[in-house]
């Protein structure tokens, strides 16, 4: 039963951590300060402003990170230094700084934003570009004077701080790390810089023809999800990468090649293939009993299950386990998907988990999930070699993306 939970076919399911986030599978308390220092429940604050809001709030906040696998924002409050976690979720309302819609990733790392409400489960639903600050893109031409802390800008002079968040990529770098071949993005206030963002070596993907697409998503990659909007444009790093579009039944897969300055055009017509497309996905869940639902019907997952391409809304629920909420992106013929639930079998009155997560916890996380992708991947091995004659298209390189979408799912 376990081998046929790992299937080999050469279109991939991915499954995306979209929505439903109320329930992690590692204790996180949305919007609760986090301590890098500390892990007790006496250093858990609610950030001010946030929670019971009605609206944007006033409060800035700098992204130090988006995780969009997870759907996580990693805040740093301005006016106190002090750092959130936030998940967000499909229904949260993103906004650039004149109010109208944008992407999940407009929110990159260094840019400044307000935060708005959350539901009922501490999901965020509303983040914007906040329009107090000023952000100068594509700059060459700049010298950083370290000993004063002046940063200059072609002739104008800034000022910077020790806190200064410096980022390439989504990691943290150090300012000294910047050399003069450098394109940066500056994100400041007034006269004083608050974070510098290279941005060499990012090109552009151009989607046309969106129409069948608009409301569903973009999977760029492995780690880049964002929903797609008309004729929208997303700044990738550049690479090579398999890009997938599925929605009501259409859909595909294709290969780009990003490079470094220029624009690269995605024509989703060509994607769009014959249609209604539909793919048999094999469930397993680990908690003898569960019930599943499937875009709010509940299914008897015993067989496989026959779903339309597209974004589904995934349920699960066993008796003292927590729920288990996401959203699957079906874009391939036949699939499987392992479920986890979390919790220890009792019934508890709270169907919540509180805490704090330090920076320690997500990087003991990541490395339990290196482990436990190497075990997949050895599994899969054995799987192949053994059915050979029916699994001659697979790469090796889609055992590795399926190992890691199903370690992303079982997290």
């Amino acid at each position: 039963m376990r081998k046929l939970r790992y299937m080999y076919y050469s279109i991939i399911l991915s499954m995306i951590l979209l929505a439903g986030c109320g329930q992690q599978t590692r204790p996180v308390s949305t919007a609760q300060y986090y301590n890098p220092a500390k892990e007790t429940a006496a250093d858990t604050e609610e950030a001010e402003g946030a929670g019971a809001e009605t609206s944007i709030g006033t409060d800035l906040y700098l992204i130090i990170g988006n995780d969009m696998t997870n759907e996580q924002l990693n805040l740093k409050q301005l006016a106190s230094g002090k750092q959130y976690l936030y998940v967000y979720s499909l229904s949260t309302d993103f906004l650039d700084k004149y109010g109208n819609s944008a992407t999940t990733m407009d929110f990159e790392p260094g840019r400044v934003i307000h935060i708005g409400k959350k539901d009922g489960e501490g999901r965020l639903l509303q983040a914007q570009i906040a329009d107090e600050v000023w952000e100068y893109s594509d700059i060459t031409k700049y010298s950083v004077d370290t000993e004063r802390g002046i940063f200059k800008i072609a002739d104008s002079k800034y000022s910077y701080d020790a806190d200064l968040f410096v980022e390439s990529n989504g990691e943290k770098i150090r300012l000294s790390d910047l050399n003069e071949k450098d394109e940066i993005r500056v994100v400041g206030i007034g006269t004083k810089i608050l974070s510098v963002s290279v941005t060499t070596g990012q090109g552009t993907l151009e989607l046309k023809n969106t129409s069948v697409f608009e409301g569903s998503f973009i999977q760029v990659g492995s780690k880049i999800f964002a929903q797609i909007t008309h004729n929208m444009k997303l700044e990738i790093p550049e690479g090579t990468y398999t890009v997938t579009v599925a929605n009501e039944g259409y859909g595909g897969s294709t290969e780009v090649e990003i490079a470094r300055g220029e624009n690269c055009t995605l024509d989703l017509d060509e994607l769009k293939g014959e249609g209604p497309k539909t793919g048999s996905i094999i469930f397993y869940i680990d908690v003898e009993g569960a019930t599943l639902s499937i875009d709010g019907d509940t299914v008897d997952y015993s067989a496989p299950v026959v779903l339309t391409y597209g974004v589904h809304t995934l349920h699960a629920e066993a008796e003292g386990y927590d729920d288990f909420d996401k959203k699957l992106f079906v874009n391939s013929a036949a699939a499987n998907i392992d479920i986890s639930l979390t919790g220890d079998g009792t019934t508890s009155d709270n169907d919540m988990t509180e805490g704090t997560e330090s920076v320690e916890e997500t990087e003991t996380a990541e490395t339990e999930t290196k482990d436990s992708e190497e075990e997949t991947k050895s599994t899969e091995k054995d799987s192949e070699t053994s059915d050979k004659s029916t699994d001659k298209d697979v790469t090796s390189d889609y055992l590795s993306t399926l190992s890691d979408l199903i370690t992303s799912l079982n997290k």
